[in-house]
């Protein structure tokens, strides 16, 4: 198991690699999406970072306060590290089959995505309320059922 930090790196060097930056509303979204997906489908946490209800969809804290002063502008190349990686083999590669369904998205439609009516988040989330944890349970039943819809309809978005 990783930090959702660590994941944060890989996935901002796989898109480096593809010569796209990343917003940090972007890189948070890819990440809970990863996580969720690897709950799922590796039958693994990617990492143990709580995740929380915010205003505006799942955000994980460590990775939010890790990011926010790039605002809303994207994470520059030069800001990530080239060197190798801190994930094994079969995480990166799984790492790069959800950027590549995922990392095409704008910041506002992964957002959408994950916090769309009965996703964990909506099921969570309460006007007013912060730092409602969403569960891991939670998560990965979510991600089972859009990992059975992929099987179905391999367009399937999050």
């Amino acid at each position: 198991m990783y930090s959702a930090i660590t994941i944060a790196d890989e996935i901002l060097k796989i898109a480096k690699r593809a010569g796209r930056a990343l917003t940090p509303l972007q890189l948070m979204k890819l990440v809970y999406i990863a996580h969720g997906y690897s709950l799922a489908v590796l039958n693994r946490d990617l990492f143990p970072d709580r995740i929380e209800a915010w205003k505006y969809g799942p955000v994980i804290p460590d990775l939010y306060r890790a990011t926010k002063r790039f605002g809303r502008r994207e994470i520059p190349f030069s800001c990530i590290d080239d060197g190798d990686t801190a994930v094994d083999s079969e995480t990166r590669q799984f790492l790069e089959e959800v950027f590549s369904k995922y990392g095409h998205l704008s910041g506002y439609a992964l957002s959408s995505l994950t916090h769309r009516s009965g996703t964990p988040w909506d099921r969570v989330y309460r006007d007013g309320a912060f730092g409602l944890e969403i569960p891991d349970d939670l998560i990965r039943d979510h991600y089972v059922m859009l990992a059975h819809e992929h099987a179905q309809d391999p367009g399937a978005t999050a």
